[in-house]
């Protein structure tokens, strides 16, 4: 077998494969004696057909099966003899076959592990942007705290409002007849939920107690109960109690019904401005150490191959639809499916493919590799971070196998610390109207692509 190996593209090899006839014939001639053996004819002994009885039956058969042996053996042979590192399944391309004395000829692309080195990743100047936490911002989280926290009461006289709890009964008709599954007694919805069909919240607005109405609700062509699929229902309407959500105040009793380690309003104030800070620095070093790797990958071009994008963004895709079911969605309702997402997350899987093979590069060539004590080091900050006993933190980790995955976090730390000190570092403050401004436009080229 005569065996040629070429660089391409996208960290492939092309393998150019000449393999003798005679190897085939040899392969052919063992196959046709385990066929001979299974077929039957009149007259003659079982395994003892005519040679030109077993081709008619079984010729074409055991030529395909030979053919097939002889490429995927060739195909292995040649990866190996060739110490090559095959990812994916190798692809087999421009098959050359005569049924004569003629080599058989085939290429075979493989996918392979990157070669590859980093040379230029340090002497780089970047900014590094924090957000700045301001006034409004604390605001905006007591407010959803206090809105969490709020409470329905009854509301004496008045209409129904868009926000309002109704408590009502209601009875479905289809065509004059009660619908069993579509009536409940005392039952309460908060108006704007979107939780009942589209267009029943919205004509309960403006009842008062004690009133009786009908309304009619046409239920979605792809309703799960096909019955009521695309049928107009009648909804007998009894409201019994109107209730209007009503938030606490922010007082020193608030600040401890959210946590007891909070004594005064004061105190969970100031907690909620140390959060808001120390988000607003973790977001600061993920875009600097993203922006830092996007300069390396692009100072030191590669290419990977396709399967490790594709196993990626696959697995990108498995995290959105979890996603998903969280919210108790179903993406095909919005004609997604598992393939289409994993298509959409192509550019992000490549990105972080380079971005994971650069950190551990960089490693490898500064020696950069997380003790034991480093390890624990950083469990101890993180417990303290999240006012846990070292002991109960780690034996945490430990019960769901978290500690792998804490000492990677450790050491792609340890890459980002060894950067940030070898390339010139600026901070920038941000405002918050600049922050909102670049969300807005990065908001605005996400629906443009």
């Amino acid at each position: 077998m005569k065996v040629t190996v070429a660089d391409k593209e996208k960290s492939q090899k092309e393998l150019s494969v000449e393999i003798p006839a005679q190897v085939y014939k040899d392969t052919f001639e063992k196959e046709f004696d385990k066929a001979a053996k299974t077929v039957k004819v009149a007259g003659f002994r079982e395994g003892k057909a005519p040679k030109d009885v077993v081709m008619k039956e079984k010729g074409h058969a055991i030529r395909v099966y030979a053919l097939e042996h002889v490429i995927n053996e060739a195909v292995k042979n040649a990866i190996e003899e060739n110490g090559i590192r095959a990812m994916g399944q190798p692809e087999v391309k421009d098959v050359k076959f005569e049924d004569d004395d003629s080599p058989i000829t085939f290429k075979v692309c493989v996918d392979v592990f990157p070669v590859f080195d980093v040379v230029s990743y340090t002497g780089f100047e970047f900014t590094k942007e924090i957000n700045s936490v301001e006034k409004e911002d604390v605001d905006n989280v007591v407010d959803n705290l206090l809105k969490r926290q709020a409470q329905f009461e009854t509301v004496e006289g008045g209409e129904v409002a868009d926000g309002n709890m109704a408590v009502i009964d209601f009875e479905g008709k289809l065509n004059g007849e009660v619908i069993p599954s579509a009536c409940a007694k005392a039952y309460s919805l908060e108006i704007g939920s979107n939780t009942f069909i589209p267009g029943f919240e919205e004509q309960i607005i403006g009842m008062k107690v004690g009133d009786v109405k009908d309304i009619t609700v046409t239920f979605p062509a792809e309703y799960h109960e096909k019955s009521l699929a695309g049928q107009p229902v009648v909804f007998t309407i009894t409201l019994h109690e109107i209730k209007q959500k009503k938030a606490p105040v922010l007082d020193d009793a608030f600040a401890k019904s959210i946590g007891e380690k909070y004594e005064t309003a004061e105190a969970l104030l100031k907690a909620i401005e140390e959060d808001l800070k120390a988000e607003a620095a973790d977001l600061s070093k993920d875009a600097l150490y993203n922006a830092m790797l996007e300069k390396i990958i692009s100072e030191n071009p590669f290419d990977i191959p396709a399967v490790m994008v594709v196993e990626q963004a696959e697995k990108l895709a498995e995290q959105t639809l979890r996603q998903y079911s969280m919210y108790g969605m179903n993406p095909e309702q919005f004609g997604m499916n598992k393939k289409k997402i994993a298509e959409q997350h192509m550019d992000a899987a490549e990105r972080q493919i380079k971005s994971a093979l650069v950190i551990n590069k960089i490693s490898e060539k500064n020696n950069i590799n997380p003790t034991d004590e480093d390890v624990d080091k950083a469990i101890a900050e993180y417990a303290e971070k999240f006012e846990r006993s070292v002991d109960d933190f780690k034996k945490e980790l430990e019960q769901y196998g978290g500690i792998a995955s804490f000492r990677n976090t450790v050491f792609t730390n340890m890459v980002y610390d060894y950067l940030t000190a070898n390339n010139k570092i600026a901070e920038k403050v941000i405002s918050k109207a600049e922050r909102d401004a670049k969300i807005a436009e990065a908001s605005k080229a996400a629906k443009e692509a």
